[in-house]
């Protein structure tokens, strides 16, 4: 019987394995993970921003955590040799409309103490000459890495401190009694826990129902689209590009990401 079971090898079940194999050294501590390795889904087909916390609520947790979260991505990148690219954000304005959003986040990262350059038009066609906008917010703070890379660092860290990864176990039923939980998977496999933990990403409100209880939220994913620029196109931006985003949306809008590899994407759209 496990201690502890995490169920989802994207970068949120590695890192929690990791940071609770940490702090109980002597826990017998398992992952499942569906696929044949880490961060095969949400985790490794994003952009790969490291944020700097532009746009979350000032004192919010999100807000906290994004700033935290931006230093300590760096610092696990320097200790594991992990390669990233402080590039930088540019937030381009196209309208007068978006240039009053624009002066809205440009308070809000005040706020959330976020260094900043306000450019006008002029500035930003002297940053990207190939960009047509109206004025810009320019985040330096804002960077580029392959998360599945981090996810695979932090993987080697939780097994070599005596953790388990059992790669190939999807999850297919969950039986909870008085001492703990009975995880059932496709393959076969059963295994026990005192203490389950779901990391399950969009597959989270299903394992909910599985313990035969209702989540109270429902997981409506979208599927997003990147297009990768012809290679000669590479140079075309010199930073991370975004719109101003519209604050009735949940999105961030499709942006222009100069990826790790040195290719350029832009997306995502949502189907």
């Amino acid at each position: 019987m496990y201690d502890f079971v995490i169920i989802g090898g994207g970068i949120i079940g590695m890192s929690t394995a990791m940071q609770l194999i940490d702090v109980y050294p002597d826990a017998r501590i398992a992952l499942l993970e569906k696929e044949s390795g880490p961060a095969c889904h949400q985790t490794g087909h994003n952009s790969g921003v490291i944020h700097a916390g532009v746009y979350y609520t000032p004192g919010s947790l999100k807000a906290q955590f994004c700033l935290a979260g931006n230093r300590a991505t760096k610092a696990f990148c320097d200790q594991n040799g992990i390669r990233y690219d402080n590039c930088g954000k540019m937030l381009v304005a196209t309208s007068e409309l978006e240039m009053e959003r624009m002066h809205a986040l440009w308070e809000r990262t005040a706020a959330n103490g976020i260094e900043r350059e306000w450019l006008n038009a002029e500035k930003l066609r002297e940053r990207e000459p190939n960009i047509t906008g109206l004025g810009g917010i320019f985040v330096p703070s804002s960077g580029i890495v392959s998360y599945r890379e981090v996810t695979a660092a932090m993987a080697k860290i939780f097994q070599a401190r005596g953790g388990e990864i059992i790669y190939n176990a999807e999850v297919r039923g969950l039986n909870e009694h008085k001492n703990g939980v009975v995880i059932h998977t496709r393959q076969g496999g059963e295994y026990e826990a005192s203490t389950l933990i779901s990391c399950s990403g969009l597959m989270a409100d299903r394992l909910v129902k599985m313990l035969g209880l209702e989540p109270g939220f429902i997981i409506c994913p979208f599927r997003g689209e990147y297009f990768r620029l012809a290679p000669e196109h590479n140079q075309i931006v010199n930073h991370l590009i975004y719109p101003i985003p519209d604050p009735a949306m949940p999105f961030l809008g499709v942006h222009l990401t100069r990826m790790i590899d040195g290719s350029v994407t832009v997306g995502p759209n949502a189907v």
